[in-house]
């Protein structure tokens, strides 16, 4: 996983991080990348081995390079990504604060509704961590069953190339072929032909990236907390929808809206978050930069009977100066960079009563969170959440306040 953030020098040298190494495990490294107050080693032979190490449940676990956790038990990579989450906050934030215990899933397993994958001379799987080599798998253990079954009808074509698969309600889903030119004639005929027995719309990706419509529904269907979505094929949406139910019950439970607050959802994407609050607030506000995300949040607005939900497609650093209205709450849901600064000195400028903040990356949040702290917002609680189990990645949901007077 990424290293948490160093700590400062103790008299007994470089903090040295070891990818795949757990605390308290000895062996041989090298040294492939050096700083000042850290480097990063590769691990050859362990001498002591951890009694925390468990053996992985798939064997593709040390080649893949998908999961970075797996030779932890569940319990552990939980109270590992608490400590990620409070480090990053003391080190680069400088707060001082107590960080929930991570919320788990009971079963840690097949969550992924999306895969990228990579085919080459009739293998399909992931590239190996920092290299374009596939490794194939038969079955990956984070994907649902029915991906992995579309997988391999795929990779039984015999094809080269890219593809994302994704999975929508039920049995309904997705494939987007990136094919050249030349390949691009009797793919959609192939692919009709040998996947008619699954719900799949198809979708071509040219080289310049412009998607081309094969096949199939135009749209997935995404459903979250009772409300249905239409998503077009590159919008995003969370890769775990049983996480993804707890993360937005989550943000509703503490917005606590009455009935009469103005929100603003900032990165707004598709406008899922927006349109659950919609339903109980007097006006919702979304903000996104993507033409394709704003298109899908207006259709589903209109779908889901929500005429008190508006959305602005623009930088949301430059959208939210044109408004006069000053929000109560606002819910910030930024891409992995964390929020444009401007941003977060215009929610300070609004001074809403609440921020909640939903993270993906515990370092920029502890940026963030240091500019809101210092600006006049108080950390309520924050509550990390395992929307990515096995791997590296945390989501992390904050609940702010306005300090008063």
């Amino acid at each position: 996983p990424p290293p948490p953030p160093p700590p400062p020098p103790n008299p007994q040298g470089k903090i040295t991080f070891v990818p795949g190494w757990l605390p308290e495990e000895v062996g041989t490294v090298v040294i492939r990348e050096s700083k000042q107050r850290w480097q990063i080693a590769e691990g050859c032979c362990l001498t002591e081995i951890s009694a925390r190490r468990i053996n992985p449940l798939c064997p593709l676990f040390a080649r893949c390079g998908g999961c970075q956790l797996q030779h932890l038990p569940y319990e552990d990579t939980l109270l590992w990504k608490r400590r990620w989450v409070q480090e990053a906050l003391q080190r680069i934030g400088g707060i001082q604060t107590e960080v929930q215990p991570v919320l788990g899933m009971a079963d840690p397993w097949r969550y992924r509704n999306k895969a990228t994958l990579h085919v080459q001379d009739g293998r399909c799987g992931y590239y190996q961590e920092n290299t374009h080599q596939v490794i194939p798998f038969h079955d990956c253990l984070l994907l649902s069953a029915t991906l992995n079954a579309w997988i391999r009808a795929l990779a039984a074509l015999g094809l080269s190339g890219g593809m994302t698969v994704r999975q929508g309600v039920g049995e309904q889903g997705l494939i987007i072929w990136e094919a050249g030119p030349d390949d691009l004639t009797g793919l959609e005929h192939l692919l009709r032909q040998r996947l008619a027995e699954y719900s799949l719309s198809i979708w071509n990706r040219d080289q310049l990236g412009r998607l081309q419509y094969l096949h199939g529904a135009q749209d997935l269907r995404a459903r979250y907390v009772g409300m249905e979505f239409l998503v077009s094929p590159d919008a995003f949406l969370q890769v775990n929808d049983q996480q993804t139910e707890v993360l937005y019950a989550m943000i509703l439970a503490w917005a606590d809206l009455s009935g009469q607050e103005t929100v603003w959802d900032l990165y707004c994407g598709v406008g899922t978050i927006s349109l659950l609050l919609a339903q109980r607030a007097a006006k919702v506000v979304g903000f996104e930069v993507h033409p394709g995300a704003v298109r899908d949040a207006e259709r589903n607005a209109l779908a889901n009977a929500c005429p008190q939900a508006e959305f602005r497609q623009g930088k949301v650093e430059l959208e939210i100066l044109s408004m006069t209205e000053q929000p109560d709450i606002v819910v910030l849901d930024p891409p992995r960079a964390g929020a444009h600064p401007q941003v977060l000195d215009n929610i300070l400028r609004c001074a809403p009563d609440k921020l909640i903040y939903v993270s993906c990356d515990p370092a920029t949040l502890a940026r963030d969170l240091k500019r809101l702290s210092a600006g006049g917002m108080e950390i309520v609680k924050i509550q990390p959440v395992d929307m990515f189990p096995w791997t590296g990645h945390v989501e992390a949901i904050i609940l702010l306040q306005r300090l008063k007077g």
